[in-house]
């Protein structure tokens, strides 16, 4: 029965590893940007390919390794890998619902990529959703925030301002932060901003992103000193599971670096 178990993990595991390449093949077919929820399916594939492979054949595997502590520490960081992939994705899918309304002081758009100097498909998801909160209370300022990222010919804060001028949105009720290129720096600059104009910055804001982005936003905003509500715009569901990978390694790199070590 345990070799039977063994036989089948391994298979499983060339199964998934060459989905992780025929994954990324797909997308860079499509025309989807690289980025590193793309090109670690493509890694974890080849490595899992070749070991399952070395295995099959007999000629490697974890169990030869003749070093007890060495052995162990493989299994200790893959079993930590699983077991914190499966909680950041409960995270994620937990954040992945519109709060209810709540009375906020603005509404605020964080940015997901310029292509061409016109908002990229997701980044429009997330202004669109904007927009349908923002005529639904047109009370509301709305900030928009994002830099400009490699290859981007205009900032991204700069480009969401022009969608939503065109698409209804009074200019006067905009508030561009041009400067960001993270989700840490997209709160911490909104908040320099609205303490330079009003004075404060503990203020409720209505947040509009991405789907699998939602609950690290959350984080974020919390702990530059803002109360958070939600509005999840949607994620192409092609790459979907590439974003929650990305947003997987984006959560660690958001608590260790930008919220313990404060770079």
């Amino acid at each position: 029965m345990r070799r039977l178990i063994n036989s089948s993990i391994t298979y499983i595991g060339l199964i998934i590893g060459i989905l992780g390449v025929v994954d990324f093949v797909i997308l860079v077919a499509l025309g989807v940007g690289i980025n590193f929820g793309i090109l670690f399916p493509l890694l974890a594939g080849i490595v899992l390919i070749t070991y399952n492979l070395l295995k099959i054949k007999g000629i490697f595997s974890l169990s030869k390794i003749q070093n007890t502590f060495i052995r162990r520490l493989i299994k200790i960081c893959v079993w930590s890998f699983i077991i914190s992939f499966v909680l950041v994705v409960g995270l994620i899918f937990s954040n992945a619902d519109a709060d209810n309304y709540s009375e906020v002081d603005y509404v605020m758009i964080l940015g997901g990529g310029v292509k061409g100097g016109e908002v990229a498909k997701s980044l429009q998801f997330r202004l669109d959703e904007g927009i349908k909160f923002l005529n639904e209370h047109p009370h509301l300022d709305v900030i928009v925030s994002g830099g400009k990222g490699f290859g981007e010919t205009i900032s991204e804060g700069e480009a969401m301002e022009s969608y939503l001028i065109a698409n209804g949105i009074k200019k006067e009720n905009i508030i561009v932060e041009t400067k960001a290129t993270s989700t840490m720096e997209n709160f911490k600059y909104t908040k320099q901003i609205l303490e330079a104009q009003t004075g404060r910055s503990d203020y409720k804001l209505m947040v509009v992103t991405s789907d699998f982005h939602m609950a690290r936003s959350k984080v974020l905003a919390s702990f530059n000193g803002f109360t958070p509500y939600g509005i999840p715009s949607k994620t192409e569901p092609i790459v979907f599971p590439n974003s929650v990978i990305r947003e997987y390694f984006a959560v660690f790199k958001s608590l260790f670096v930008d919220m313990l070590l404060g770079w």
